[in-house]
């Protein structure tokens, strides 16, 4: 990210929002409290520190429930709600870029749901739609009920089941990722807007370093070119061309890139007990020092994306904390996934 620059104006329609959403930042989860909720000797611990935060109000539902994930989701959807509420039309769809990840495993779910005949239910994340409205869009080939870029996953997921001849799932899985990550650069260019095209252009290059840290370390021998994204920043040739290589060498050629912090840390505990956790905390930390070139901006897109994503950056690390603590996990790995 060095010598780039952002030239983002400031927009009076968002001054209000941005100016709730300062006030609202005293709602994150200090760095001391994140410790002592890591070094918690048991649950009762973790939540009397968890009750310290703007969390306590969910602590009976935690009690009740022994779970986290529901107060995730209820923040997921909170968030949802919040861009529907705040944002002008045109930027609403800046969600399917908060929640790339959740809205990709919903498609992989449909997907597979009409590949095997069942449901999947409790696998799916109910963010903006609910899992019973995608599968009726599927069927019915209606879609005044859902918003692009889902009616084009829809009918992609369509090609790829009614093709004809053998299937085999893996690829038709891949091909799914990729024209689903396809769209969601298509979606972030229809915005207008630089700095959230380059978001996910580095959250293409990243998915892609990844999966080739992963290929490596399993010795996968499926080719790279079957699972590279396209619309990186890092061009395909060059990551195509590590696949002969040693894992020393991929990570020396990675560390020139600008994503040399993410990708020589991970690599340094690739084979510890962090393994991937530390690389999946680095991208989190990427990303926040990405937004932090506007950090002197007032009121614009960008900037509520900012908090938005810090919000789901801490909701994802308290389901770790919290799960950690309740199965007795080891703290260093706790701390490698949080740290």
């Amino acid at each position: 990210m060095a010598g780039v620059y952002y030239e983002i104006e400031d927009e009076s329609y968002y001054l209000f929002t941005c100016a709730e959403l300062k006030s609202r930042e005293k709602e994150f989860v200090p760095r001391s409290r994140v410790e002592r909720m890591i070094s918690a000797a048991g649950m009762e611990e973790f939540l009397k520190v968890l009750g310290e935060t703007f969390y306590a109000p969910k602590l009976d539902s935690l009690k009740k429930d022994k779970s986290f994930e529901q107060v995730m989701i209820s923040g997921y959807r909170d968030m949802v709600d919040y861009v529907d509420e705040r944002l002008r039309d045109k930027h609403k769809k800046i969600i399917y870029i908060l929640f790339f990840e959740e809205f990709l495993h919903n498609a992989k779910l449909i997907f597979k749901s009409v590949l095997t005949g069942k449901s999947l239910r409790e696998l799916y994340i109910p963010l903006k739609y609910e899992q019973d409205i995608l599968i009726e869009a599927y069927e019915s080939r209606k879609y005044e009920e859902i918003e692009n870029p889902f009616p084009e996953i829809i009918n992609h997921i369509r090609d790829l089941v009614d093709e004809p001849g053998d299937k085999e799932a893996r690829k038709m899985e891949l091909g799914l990722e990729a024209f689903y990550t396809a769209r969601l650069l298509e979606t972030a260019e229809s915005l207008d807007r630089r700095m959230m095209v380059d978001y996910v252009r580095h959250k293409i290059d990243l998915i892609n370093i990844e999966t080739l840290y992963r290929n490596k370390q399993v010795k996968d021998k499926t080719s790279f070119k079957e699972f590279l994204h396209k619309g990186g920043s890092l061009k395909l040739k060059m990551l195509g061309g590590l696949e002969s290589e040693s894992m020393d060498y991929m990570v020396k050629e990675l560390g020139k890139t600008e994503y040399a912090n993410v990708v020589i840390k991970g690599a340094q505990r690739l084979f510890s007990n962090c393994s991937f956790s530390s690389f999946e905390r680095n991208k989190d930390l990427y990303f926040l020092n990405f937004f932090d070139l506007i950090k002197y901006s007032t009121s614009n897109l960008e900037k509520i994306f900012q908090f938005l994503l810090r919000k789901k950056i801490e909701l994802i690390n308290l389901n770790i904390l919290y799960t950690g603590i309740r199965f007795k996990a080891d703290k260093e790995n706790m701390s490698c996934k949080v740290g």
